[in-house]
């Protein structure tokens, strides 16, 4: 197949470049220095359009950047939509929601999402992400297109930005930092916090089981629907890397968002997602080999 994968730079998009070169498909990578680029191919010439480019960070950039967010990330999907419809209809569309876009009371399942205002302190970024979903049931409903919207959890595994501050990977830098130099750690709120991770190559498995079956739901979460609170991630990666726990210090000043972001997991209930431990292991070890490398 022809695919189109926006935001291939991306953690993701490299994951599923890589596999989908692999699988010899001919794939067209459009990233920030390419954008408009995509407008030069032939009408009707692509198969699959993977749209994963966004304007995000984790840390303290959804709340100090709302504006620069909301508007660069409404004019990315609306050209990627516009494109969509003006050049390639016969395209299947598969991206991404957030768990952003939730309400924080509700259940978190499909039918809920466009429920209520979206995430506290996160409004701006999860409305941008109802906002493409609302576009993507308009041009099928009014040009019969097809799309699959995903709404993940966290991603992790190798191959990540060093710099990326989800919060995963921040306990994991903090945690083999102060292991390293003997120091204790100081994470933010009391640990309670439930978050979930979903190891890469299982999101990549799950992306490509939506380009082949264009028959898939066309929205849900992508979720084993098992949350593990902070202090147990902590406490699996003091574990592997040898850290004692005793150490770490809760700041419960901090910001720390929603106290649950537990999806409910619909149509996923038979597929086999990577133990965590498994996952982190792996991930540990890139990170370590980053640092030992100088990177």
């Amino acid at each position: 197949m022809r695919i189109l994968v926006t935001g291939s730079t991306g953690f993701v998009g490299k994951h599923l470049v890589k596999r989908l070169k692999a699988e010899e498909h001919e794939v067209i990578e459009i990233n920030s220095t390419n954008f408009t680029s995509m407008w030069n191919l032939e009408k009707n010439s692509i198969d699959v359009i993977v749209h994963l480019a966004v304007k995000t960070e984790a840390g303290g950039y959804c709340q100090n950047h709302p504006g620069e967010q909301w508007i660069i990330n409404n004019s990315i999907n609306a050209d990627m939509l516009a494109y969509w419809a003006d050049n390639q209809q016969r395209a299947h569309m598969v991206t991404f929601g957030s768990s952003c876009g939730y309400n924080n009371d509700v259940i978190k399942s499909e039918e809920n999402y466009l429920k209520g205002e979206p995430e506290t302190g996160y409004q701006v970024y999860g409305m941008v992400k109802r906002n493409l979903l609302v576009g993507l049931q308009a041009l099928k409903q009014e040009f019969y297109m097809t799309y699959n919207y995903l709404i993940p959890s966290v991603f992790y595994g190798p191959n990540y930005n060093l710099n990326d501050k989800h919060f995963i990977f921040d306990l994991i830098r903090k945690i083999v930092t102060a292991k390293e130099l003997g120091y204790t750690v100081t994470l933010w709120g009391d640990g309670t916090q439930e978050r979930e991770l979903i190891y890469i190559d299982d999101a990549i498995n799950l992306i490509m089981a939506c380009i082949n079956n264009t028959e898939s739901p066309t929205i849900f979460n992508l979720s084993s629907g098992h949350t593990y609170k902070l202090k147990e991630y902590a406490q699996v990666i003091c574990d592997i890397v040898g850290y004692d726990s005793s150490k770490i210090v809760w700041d419960t000043n901090q910001f720390v968002g929603s106290p649950s972001k537990k999806l409910v997991n619909t149509h996923l209930k038979q597929f086999k997602f990577t133990p965590l431990r498994s996952g982190l292991e792996k991930t540990i070890k890139y990170y370590e080999d980053c640092i030992s490398n100088g990177k």
